[in-house]
């Protein structure tokens, strides 16, 4: 399951983030790490951005990162 799969207010647990390096160091910064916890806030229009709630903050996540982004409910 990843992020896309989420329904708007449902938390999970991050498992693994598939993407290239530079793109993992700006998520972990972000608070989207293998086993951070995440809340989806928002989906915007098409299912093309998705809100996230982290420990760092907010994060908004396009649907290709957001794909890459492995996820366990709670």
């Amino acid at each position: 399951m990843t992020v896309c799969d989420l329904k708007r207010g449902e938390r999970a647990v991050v498992l693994s983030v598939s993407a290239e390096r530079a793109l993992r160091e700006r998520l972990n910064i972000l608070g989207i790490y293998a086993g951070a916890r995440i809340k989806l806030l928002r989906i915007s229009f098409f299912h093309k951005t998705f809100l996230l709630s982290t420990v760092s903050g907010r994060a908004a996540l396009g649907r290709s990162v957001a794909a890459g982004v492995k996820v366990c409910g709670v």
